[in-house]
């Protein structure tokens, strides 16, 4: 039976702590039940959060933005875009407020298996699947969701669970 580097890692992990001497609720079996924990650490520049801003959060970026003391004086988007911003606090922002931006900027940062709220946006208004990645660096499309955008102008578009699930 051949075993992947991660399954090494984890029983080399669980033998490790086992024979520490360490007192376990159950055992060594209750320490190879629960993985590693995530660290969410580290900064995100600010305009790199907003690049997966589409407005269809109902306002939850900018309520973000207020709580962290971010100024945006066109009430949209930060004024300051090489801002650095605590991990923590993006999360928060994702978590507290239904962020968009913010859940999809961690998805990205640290892989986390959630959908795409970007996607699911562009989805919504633009009818296409899988235009992420192109919307991110394409003017064009980005031009072509705002002349789109006006018709969903009121629309909020709720965060799922498992977005909530994957950023706890």
């Amino acid at each position: 039976m051949r075993l992947s580097r991660r399954q090494l890692f984890t029983a080399a992990g669980v033998t490790a702590l086992a024979s520490s001497g360490g007192v376990f609720a159950n055992g060594p079996v209750a320490v190879a039940q629960t993985g590693p924990a995530r660290t969410w650490s580290g900064e995100i520049q600010a305009g790199d959060w907003e690049r997966y801003y589409l407005g269809l959060d109902g306002g939850a970026h900018q309520k973000a933005l207020s709580a962290l003391g971010i100024a945006c004086r066109d009430g949209v988007r930060a004024d300051e875009q090489y801002l650095m911003v605590p991990v923590e606090s993006v999360r928060r922002a994702a978590l507290e407020f239904g962020d968009h931006a913010a859940a999809d900027v961690l998805r990205d940062r640290f892989q986390l298996d959630a959908p795409s709220m970007l996607g699911r946006g562009l989805k919504l208004v633009l009818g296409q699947d899988g235009l992420e990645a192109r919307y991110l660096d394409d003017p064009a499309l980005q031009l072509r969701y705002i002349g789109y955008r006006r018709r969903f102008a009121k629309y909020v578009m709720p965060m799922p669970a498992t977005v909530r699930k994957a950023l706890a």
